[in-house]
């Protein structure tokens, strides 16, 4: 009767599990030992994981997909609790164990399991026809190639010891710590010791050549790139010291072993790993024309990796972060210009997505993990930062980002976290500047009408659809050859505005330095 039930209860549970965060379980470390061959796709694995069971009314789970009729998915072969065996049962992709303790404590699960991986482990040819393996774990796909608590909530260590044909080179996470030869078979060991969440953990399996750069503030840069493309992917990656310093700079000390950037063979153009990022084969041809990829994957090592969203919702705190993030490397090594370029650019991706998808930067209706990939989260997120930086200041806004991150790194936060610590360093209340920006949908689409009548002007602003309060910025020029610079408050449906000035007005410009996020209408 009490098998049955714990059955039962794996079903009824495996489906919402597979997709959210397993809440009684945290993981401290995991060691995944991965056997690859030339001869097929078949993968086999020891894992050890070491974890606290938070709840011990609730079963045991961890993520792990299934084998298929078709072959693909894994088989457990093996699987011991702290040395026993005990009743478990692997079910619509997830493992659920009988419990074997009644406090929360320390536990070591051992499995063995083999299978060809659905997804995750990407298995197959680069564009020249070699074979490669690269982990590809973005949202919650690495329970395809090794058994997990699949959430970004639940850090934990990893070390990897990878056995591959002698002929390949291994990438990984963390600081390599040995490599070892038996016959035909070269076993590369990687321990990170800094906390990862499961997205961000991989292994790297190919033919490449390595390019050792300049270190860091004690960081080693490494280049990794394809043998038939390695003098262009080396040349367009040989800008990460100087990124990386960067950042370093204007945000933090940088939290990981090393940094490898790694030309692979996956599903994104850029996957920002932790200390071992992937490039798509294609972004680097030579030109350095993947600088903004570069700095976006670079970043995220800040904002992602160590300070790390505690819910798919709060994806922003990831990708928005990023985005702008790179706006501000781009306003201090091309300038205003090309940074306000890039603005308006941001802000055109945000308008057109508007009118195929009306959702808020916090999305919490979204039908995939993958949904959530679009501009509310990288550019609105991106240009949410923006306003709050011309709202709070420039020294503030830098503050707010340092002391954001200095209070969760190797952490999770949401957004009203981030909030808090916005209001504290600014000592202003933001809330409704949050709540409009990032929990409402849309953006302000204004009408705006102007009179210039020799030193007066008149404005009026029409705000279509949903109401918003913004300051509109302009810039009056006179025939003098001199200017200023106004705000214009505007909170109602219909604004109108009427200043006189000491000289005669020749032009306006709105919003001259692209400050605002809002869309022009008739």
């Amino acid at each position: 009767m009490k098998s049955h039930l714990f059955f039962s209860l794996g079903f009824v549970l495996s489906a919402f599990l597979s997709f959210s965060q397993i809440p009684q379980i945290d993981v401290t470390h995991y060691k995944i030992e991965i056997h690859l061959s030339d001869d097929s796709d078949l993968i086999k694995v020891e894992e050890e994981i070491k974890f606290i069971h938070l709840d011990t009314k609730k079963p045991i789970v961890f993520n792990l997909v299934c084998q298929e009729i078709s072959g693909k998915g894994m088989h457990i072969d093996e699987l011991k609790l702290n040395g026993k065996i005990p009743t478990f049962i692997h079910k619509n992709d997830s493992v659920y164990i009988e419990n074997q303790t009644q406090k929360p404590k320390i536990q070591n699960l051992k499995l063995s399991f083999s299978g060809v991986p659905k997804d995750g482990l990407v298995i197959g040819q680069n564009k020249y026809k070699s074979r490669t393996f690269f982990g590809d774990n973005w949202p919650n796909r690495a329970q395809n190639w090794f058994a997990c608590n699949d959430h970004l909530s639940d850090k934990a260590e990893v070390e990897y010891f990878v056995h591959a044909p002698k002929h390949y080179e291994v990438v990984a996470n963390g600081k390599l710590l040995s490599i070892k030869k038996k016959k035909n078979i070269r076993t590369h060991h990687y321990k990170s010791s800094v906390v990862l969440p499961t997205k961000i953990m991989v292994v790297g399996v190919a033919d490449l050549l390595f390019e050792e750069l300049e270190t860091v503030e004690g960081v080693p840069i490494r280049s990794c790139a394809y043998p038939k493309n390695h003098k262009d992917a080396f040349y367009d990656l040989s800008l990460a010291p100087s990124i990386l310093q960067f950042y370093i700079n204007y945000i933090a000390p940088y939290e990981y072993e090393k940094l490898d950037n790694v030309q692979s063979t996956t599903r994104f153009g850029g996957m920002e790993n932790a200390g071992c990022i992937f490039y798509d084969e294609d972004a680097l041809y030579g030109k350095q024309s993947s600088e903004n990829l570069i700095a976006h994957e670079i970043v995220h090592q800040w904002f992602g990796n160590s300070a790390t969203e505690k819910d798919w919702c709060h994806l922003w705190l990831s990708e928005g972060f990023a985005t702008y993030l790179t706006n501000i490397y781009i306003e201090q090594t091309k300038g205003k210009e090309t940074f306000n370029e890039q603005l308006i650019e941001d802000r055109n991706k945000i308008i057109a997505f508007e009118k195929r998808y009306k959702a808020p930067v916090v999305d919490t209706n979204y039908n995939s993990l993958m949904d959530l990939l679009n501009p509310n989260s990288y550019q609105k997120g991106g240009w949410f930062l923006h306003m709050l930086r011309n709202e709070i200041g420039d020294d503030l806004f830098q503050k707010a980002i340092r002391s954001y991150y200095q209070e969760y790194r190797l952490s999770n936060a949401d957004t009203k976290d981030f909030q808090r610590v916005a209001e504290e360093v600014s000592e202003t209340d933001l809330d409704w500047f949050f709540k409009q920006w990032l929990y409402k949908r849309g953006h302000p689409k204004l009408n705006i009408e102007t009179e210039i009548h020799e030193k007066v002007l008149a404005i009026s602003v029409s705000q279509i659809d949903d109401l918003f309060k913004v300051k509109l910025p302009i810039k009056v020029h006179f025939i003098d050859g001199t200017n200023k610079s106004e705000s214009l408050y505007i909170n109602n449906h219909q604004t109108r505005f009427k200043m006189k000035y000491n000289s005669f007005i020749e032009s306006i410009e709105i919003d001259p330095d692209v400050q605002l996020l809002y869309e022009s209408v008739k």
